[in-house]
């Protein structure tokens, strides 16, 4: 229960940052003008995330009944975006060009080995402030992590983004 508890209080610190960030160059500007009263304007992004916050994994899967990791990707990129990706992450690797780990942008791909994937991939979309939102597996589902957490900064592979 806690440990929901931290997710969601994450997800919403997140999603303000995001919003927050669309409208200024100093992300905190508006977030200190901010009136209750006033209605939250999300991003494309983060109303994505939200929407799609908690929604169970399943290998191959690609609705909100179940969806795995590069099929969240190529949904977000499409839905947000409005652009295609491959359908899975090979293909998605394939699709981007490199981007160094310190030059990581929101939007970028984030690439991962994986011993629970039979493909040995695992994906995700970057947010910013080292966290990325990903289909993470059957225990977690669609979720936001931290690049730094000891098992992403194991497995992490490279990162890449559309031109």
């Amino acid at each position: 229960m806690r440990e929901k508890t931290k997710e969601i209080i994450m997800l919403i610190i997140v999603l303000l940052l995001l919003t927050v960030s669309a409208f200024s160059q100093n992300q905190f500007n508006d977030y200190t003008k901010f009136k209750e009263s006033e209605p939250l304007n999300l991003t494309p992004l983060s109303s994505f995330v939200m929407g799609w916050y908690g929604v169970k994994y399943k290998l191959g899967g690609s609705t909100k009944r179940g969806i795995d990791c590069s099929q969240f990707t190529k949904r977000l990129f499409w839905d947000v975006y409005g652009r295609k990706l491959g359908n899975n992450c090979a293909e998605q690797w394939k699709q981007t060009i490199r981007v160094e780990r310190d030059s990581l942008k929101v939007g970028d791909i984030i690439f991962f080995r994986s011993r629970q994937s039979s493909s040995g991939w695992h994906c995700g979309l970057y947010l910013g402030n080292d966290t990325f939102v990903h289909a993470a597996n059957k225990k977690e589902g669609v979720k936001i992590s931290s690049l730094f957490e000891p098992r992403y900064i194991r497995a992490y592979k490279g990162a890449g983004r559309l031109d």
